[in-house]
């Protein structure tokens, strides 16, 4: 192993890592926030998707990091790190696809604990009764007249 490769490693693991992190505390927040009852396990879901993610791009720095293109060293150090990234936003957003998922599963499980009931009007402040039909009558407003 010569130090191109080490370095590539190196800078692939750190990306890995960074990119691993964010993915898991904004999984965790993203999961939290669907529905109240599934908080407990929004920490633990995207642990699950992070490890995941992790695991998949650290084989990707492996298998890059011997692949071989252009003559100089800057050129094929440019490459890697151009596979290891195109490669990453894809694994990344396999991700994403998969915590979202998870967040409607949340919301849908939490809609059919409740008890909804559309036929009720929502509450609001200020109620409107309809007009009295017969108000509108002009001989029921006069005084009657008897002849």
């Amino acid at each position: 192993m010569n130090s191109e490769q080490v370095l590539f490693i190196v800078v692939g693991v750190a990306v890995v890592f960074a990119v691993g992190q964010l993915l898991m505390h904004s999984g965790r927040r993203y999961l939290a926030g669907s529905a109240p009852g599934e908080r407990a396990s929004a920490g633990p879901a995207a642990s699950l998707v992070a490890v995941l993610f992790h695991l998949l791009t650290l084989g990707v720095v492996a298998l890059v990091s011997v692949l071989s293109v252009g003559s100089d060293v800057v050129t094929r150090f440019l490459v890697q790190v151009g596979v290891l990234l195109v490669v990453l936003a894809g694994v990344y957003a396999v991700a994403l696809v998969q915590i979202n998922r998870r967040r409607e599963e949340a919301l849908a499980a939490e809609v059919e604990t409740h008890d909804i009931r559309e036929s009720d009007p929502p509450e609001m402040g200020l109620r409107i009764r309809p007009a009295d039909p017969s108000a509108d009558d002009p001989a029921s407003t006069g005084p009657a007249v008897t002849g």
